[in-house]
């Protein structure tokens, strides 16, 4: 597994312009069907992400590890303040929370952190903590919802930067993920910068078509488009 890296400029760039779902359709045509993670919504609507993941794994707790029984401490291993302090900038922390919504893997203190050491999200397919703390940070997050629950009643963090699943979706460290109100898409690394390229054509042309619907045109021919809409389509551009 090679070090982690930040998303090149021009690719991040790219990306900061066009939606999941452009992106979903690209990945479908290069073969991957579902790149898009189930059950994470955003925290605050309105935020856009860019940035290369950084993982964390969980396995279920258990109370005689994990500091629930009466009189017990946690065994001592890897935990999300140690995550948190080894995200790097840049980086989406991406958090397999087994899908566990009515557990967190984070609340507002520790998403402030995050933003203090310049990340650029956190994605995980469990639960959040104090919602509208979360929000205040400004930091774009995408979880399964608001909880009050801690997050080590249910789950123990066991690795970082490692393969995971989050929201059934297979994450790498450093693969590209992009995240806006429809949700969040992990693009693999080798394609992250043709997908760009190719989402970023995908959405100038819709936009194009898009007028001539708003102006009366008839889908036929339209959507989707003949050879003489994108010939006009190349020669406006």
């Amino acid at each position: 597994m090679t070090a982690w890296e930040p998303v090149p400029e021009r690719v991040a760039g790219l990306l900061s312009g066009v939606g999941t779902p452009t992106v979903a359709g690209q990945l479908l045509q290069r073969g991957l069907r579902d790149q898009f993670v189930t059950g994470a919504v955003p925290v605050a609507p309105g935020r856009r992400m860019v940035g290369a993941a950084w993982t964390a794994r969980t396995i279920p707790s258990r109370e005689d590890l994990d500091g629930l029984l009466p009189g017990t401490k946690p065994v001592p291993g890897v935990s999300l303040f140690d995550v948190i302090e080894s995200t790097p900038a840049g980086a989406v922390l991406v958090i397999d929370g087994r899908g566990e919504s009515r557990t967190a893997t984070g609340g507002d203190i520790l998403v402030e952190r995050l933003k203090v050491r310049g990340a650029a999200g956190l994605v995980t397919d469990a639960g959040v903590r104090d919602a509208a703390g979360v929000a205040a940070t400004g930091l774009p997050c995408w979880s399964a919802g608001a909880t009050a629950n801690v997050s080590r009643a249910y789950l123990r963090v066991v690795e970082q930067d490692v393969p995971i699943g989050c929201g059934s979706v297979a994450v790498f460290p450093g693969d590209v993920l992009l995240g806006d109100d429809d949700g969040v898409v992990v693009i693999p690394r080798a394609l992250a910068a043709e997908v760009a390229e190719a989402a970023a054509e995908q959405e100038a042309l819709e936009e194009f078509i898009a007028g001539k619907v708003r102006a009366g045109a008839a889908l036929p021919g339209v959507y989707p488009p003949s050879p003489e809409l994108r010939a006009e389509f190349e020669a406006r551009r």
